[in-house]
């Protein structure tokens, strides 16, 4: 045998287990074969030894969404995350908090002016995009490499002029149709089947919150009409006729005897798991839960087309974000944590043991013939990439959003007619571009 290096004084580490040994390799944490080629030099050594530290992770969640179910599952899934990294990184410790999404800016703003901002933080890309404008974190560079592996779109969604990235996208949370299959044997292929197994005595819940259902704009002709008021654009004709057409829509469903409306997705998926709901839109992130309480008798599709189109779901891009004080030390644990959670080491085992994300690793292949679930969420992600204007939707602001809703409101509860519906409709769009 012929060795690498003369012996140095310091023993080398023992008991590396092999499959660290592949990820090491694969140059997913310490740049082994750097490390191997420059052995004889003691500049290098610092290379081989392993992070030490704690690091500091916010992870933001939905207001409405944010119980002690949730939080246990964050922590759950955190859990898993660090018992990999620290396969590689056995001194690293996570510490996690975990806060509603729309509360992190506020939390950013009082925590940075004390030098305790997080040193990672898990929200959604629109949330990041927000923070990094108001500089409230940091944007960081990854060499090119990197970022080749990732989703092209993902990419390019988070990268600035400058090519800084405004957080590292790490997993996708489509929108898919979940039911009782005790009740329903197959789902809605179409909005039109919606209402006829509806009418035969199944249970739909639909939520009117804004990104919960932007969905059904999509299929009725109204997504397009939609994206362009929110751009700026004037309401023509064809705008208007296509959002009476979405509200005509969404009163005659309304009316039906087996569809119930509710404010949040929250009181969908507690109404699911009790029995009194059959079938209702939800975010892919919600999957283990209902799974907990259905069982086996958890059915995951994906959401009705109808006339006009597919249906328009928004998926849920989460991207890891880098706080503003954090130590040299910290900061290179972060990026060591960011790029092992993307590597296609972690992507795959986070799909296989989950099944409710899909990976943002091109290298992963998401199980799609093994598993009826992570089919559906392709295709739920699929149907969200063909409707560009949802990008639009989902970067609303939250005063849009609960004006939305409360405009919505007062429609099915008969307050408001049609036309005073869609004239009030036309304003709230058009005066978000200009807030």
């Amino acid at each position: 045998m012929i060795p690498l290096c003369r012996r140095s004084a310091t023993p080398p580490a023992q008991g590396r287990r092999p499959s660290a040994i592949k990820v090491l390799a694969a140059g997913l944490a310490i740049p082994l074969v750097a490390a191997l080629g420059g052995c004889h030099s003691k500049r290098l050594q610092p290379m081989l030894r392993p992070l030490e530290g704690t690091l500091y992770i916010a992870v933001g969640v939905s207001q409405e969404a944010l119980d002690t179910e949730l939080q246990k599952e964050v922590r759950q899934r955190t859990a898993l995350l660090q018992a990999s990294f620290r396969t590689l990184q056995p001194k690293v410790r996570l510490q996690v908090q975990v806060f509603p999404e729309e509360n992190i800016r506020n939390e950013l703003l009082i925590r940075n002016r004390t030098g305790l901002s997080p040193d990672l933080l898990l929200v959604n890309e629109s949330t990041a995009r927000d923070l990094a404008r108001e500089k409230l974190i940091n944007t960081v560079s990854f060499p090119a490499a990197v970022l080749a592996q990732l989703d092209a779109g993902s990419v390019l969604r988070v990268r600035r002029s400058d090519g800084t990235v405004t957080g590292l996208p790490l997993e996708l949370q489509p929108q898919v149709a979940c039911f009782d299959r005790r009740r329903v044997r197959r789902s809605p292929a179409t909005l039109e089947e919606l209402l006829a197994f509806s009418a035969k005595g199944m249970e739909v819940g639909i939520s009117l919150d804004a990104i919960s259902l932007a969905w059904t704009l999509g299929p009725l002709g109204a997504i397009e009409a939609v994206g362009s008021l929110l751009a700026g654009e004037p309401a023509t004709p064809e705008t208007r006729q296509s959002l009476l057409g979405w509200l005509q829509w969404l009163r005659a469903a309304d009316q039906q005897q087996h569809v119930t409306v509710y404010p949040t997705e929250t009181e969908l998926l507690k109404e699911l798991m009790v029995g009194a709901l059959d079938w209702i839109p939800c975010r892919s992130i919600h999957i283990t839960r209902l799974r907990s309480r259905l069982g086996r008798n958890l059915g995951v599709a994906p959401l009705p087309s109808g006339t006009f189109g597919t249906a328009s779901p928004i998926t849920r891009e989460r991207v890891l974000a880098f706080g503003v004080n954090s130590s040299p030390v910290q900061r290179q644990l972060a990026l060591a944590l960011a790029r092992f959670a993307i590597s296609p080491l972690h992507q795959r085992d986070m799909v296989l043991r989950n099944q409710y994300v899909l990976p943002v690793n091109r290298q992963v292949a998401p199980p799609v013939h093994s598993s009826s679930v992570v089919a559906a969420m392709v295709e739920g992600q699929e149907q969200s990439l063909q409707h560009t204007t949802i990008r639009l939707v989902e970067g609303s602001s939250k005063s849009l959003r609960e004006a939305w809703q409360a405009l919505l409101t007062r429609f099915l509860f008969d307050d408001l007619s049609h036309q005073d519906t869609l004239k009030g409709l036309i304003e709230l769009l058009g005066a978000e571009r200009s807030r």
